[in-house]
């Protein structure tokens, strides 16, 4: 028999699903947040850069107060003041926050240990080699695991050198003997040199800073996401009063729907490394075995918030719904796409909330940076203490949920 199409039952049919979302006022809530959320944030991603003035000499920068340090192994009266020289213009223009280290070694372990975003080394003969109307060499070294900070560091460090070298060459210039001047000095009295944080580095594809952040993210959402729709499906299908009419604790439920995500995360994590570093030339320079226990961290840091949201949703839809609108701003807000120093200050301490930014600056530092445990550990503590945290609320939330 030939179906007939009718439109006042196409109306009728699609006035009863919007009132079926008006009705469930959870999943409605969730609804008409998400897109005000997401467009909120991204206004704050995208935050307009203040203009450069070449006249003046300032520079516009959508990353504000950067923490830098600055090494003197030059101790001459010109070290000494271009040194000065460079503190009072990045603080002038809000450009880096500049402290001072005794030693190069001692910087590069506050830059491994994420403290830096750059170093500033006045080498020895610096001074000599100004007095001596010589071009003097500076040697910068960036935190490589964040190109885009790496590349706004490194484009600003030379430019207030360049400004610093434009006075040195006007106070001079009248007094110079033209026979005798070397015509660099002239034009640029200070150069500057980058010194890669890893040997090898350098040559990478950028995304390898990407790669281990798509790892932390598949492997934190994929676990939030997996366990919130497993554990709801089941509800829905009515498997899951079967489960809790056997003699099985929900402990023994939890912990089954844990290691299956787990597993599944690991496995899109290291698909993800595979791939990066076949297609894309990404490099690991640090321990399979700490990334593996960095992943397991991650998942185990958001199992107990799928569990929550599980508790709490009344359907499988709700459910997807809640992922869904934690997933999307902790991607943006957690310095997996883009820098988290981009966003304005009170932004940075919301991402730094989710357990997100701690797997994937842990990740980043272990395949970039070739860290030790010992330099993850505040990653793998927060890690710890979130997975602590959500179980001891996500547990009795289950078992009441389970109840009724």
């Amino acid at each position: 028999m030939a179906k007939r199409f009718a439109l006042d039952i196409t109306v009728d049919i699609a006035r009863r699903d919007l009132l079926d979302l008006w009705r469930a006022k959870m999943l409605l809530f969730f609804f008409i947040l998400m897109p005000l959320l997401l467009m909120g944030m991204f206004g704050y991603i995208y935050p307009p850069v203040p203009k450069s003035n070449p006249n003046t000499g300032s520079i516009g920068t959508a990353f504000p107060n950067l923490p830098v340090s600055i090494v003197q192994m030059d101790n001459g009266q010109y070290a000494n003041s271009v040194a000065a020289e460079f503190i009072q213009y990045s603080t002038a223009e809000h450009l880096f926050k500049v402290t001072e280290s005794p030693s190069y070694q001692d910087a590069r372990n506050q830059l491994v240990g994420g403290e830096l975003k750059g170093i500033v080394l006045i080498p020895q003969g610096f001074s000599s080699a100004l007095a001596g109307c010589q071009p003097a060499t500076v040697q910068v070294t960036v935190d490589e695991t964040n190109p885009t900070t790496a590349s706004v560091v490194q484009s600003e460090i030379s430019t207030i050198f360049s400004v610093i070298g434009a006075n040195i060459s006007a106070q001079n210039i009248r007094s110079m003997d033209g026979d005798h001047v070397d015509p660099v000095f002239v034009t640029h009295p200070i150069s500057v040199t980058q010194t890669p944080l890893i040997s090898g580095l350098s040559s990478a594809s950028s995304f390898q800073f990407l790669a281990p952040g798509f790892m932390a993210l598949t492997v934190i959402t994929g676990s939030l996401q997996g366990v919130a729709t497993a554990i709801s499906r089941e509800k829905e299908q009515g498997t899951m009063d079967g489960l809790l009419a056997s003699p099985i604790s929900h402990q023994s439920i939890i912990l089954g729907k844990v290691a299956a995500q787990t597993v599944r995360g690991l496995i899109q994590g290291f698909l993800i490394l595979a791939l990066s570093m076949l297609l894309f030339g990404v490099r690991i320079f640090g321990s399979p075995i700490i990334m593996v226990i960095v992943m397991v961290l991650g998942t185990a840091s958001f199992v107990g918030v799928g569990i929550i949201m599980t508790a709490v949703a009344p359907d499988q839809e709700t459910a997807q719904m809640m992922t869904m609108l934690l997933q999307f701003p902790m991607m943006f807000i957690s310095g997996i796409l883009f820098p988290i120093e981009q966003l304005p200050t009170w932004l940075q301490i919301v991402g730094k909330a989710f357990p997100l930014y701690y797997a994937a600056d842990a990740l980043r530092k272990v395949i970039i940076l070739n860290a030790g445990i010992m330099i993850i550990i505040p990653d793998i503590v927060i890690l710890i203490g979130y997975t602590i945290l959500t179980m001891t609320v996500a547990l009795p939330l289950f078992d009441k949920a389970m109840r009724q």
